[in-house]
């Protein structure tokens, strides 16, 4: 009996270890928290980011960006995990431009942030 209940154990254990790895990275996901995206705002003809990390270890940050009428965002900028603003040179048409972010540590990333809009030409 006590022989059953260690491979019972270690059996759960083993499927358990095997379940979490793979291409989804649903699990990883769900234990890093997005940064809050605080502020998109015109400044000198581009829009300046300023976010909140929330997640402090993370490798990086990323920004993905949608123009307006995209349906789908495209990666803006990356920077280090522990940086909390940028400027965005390359949004400088006369547009609504749609912000999102995510933590990625290591091959894992957080969910998306909130979405926050502007236009660089709004004074």
């Amino acid at each position: 009996m006590r022989f059953r209940n260690v491979f019972v154990l270690s059996t759960v254990l083993f499927a358990g270890a095997c379940s979490s790895g793979g291409d989804d990275d649903t699990s990883a996901t769900a234990t890093l928290e997005a940064p809050m995206l605080m502020e998109v705002a015109p400044m000198e003809g581009a829009l300046h980011l300023a976010w909140m990390n929330m997640q402090k270890d993370c490798d990086s940050v990323e920004a993905e960006r949608k123009m307006e009428h995209q349906t789908s965002y495209d990666l803006a900028f990356s920077v280090p995990g522990n940086v909390d603003n940028k400027m965005d040179t390359a949004a400088t048409d006369n547009m609504m431009y749609a912000y999102r972010m995510r933590c990625k540590k290591g091959a894992a990333y957080s969910s998306y942030s909130n979405e926050v809009s502007a236009n660089p030409h709004d004074m």
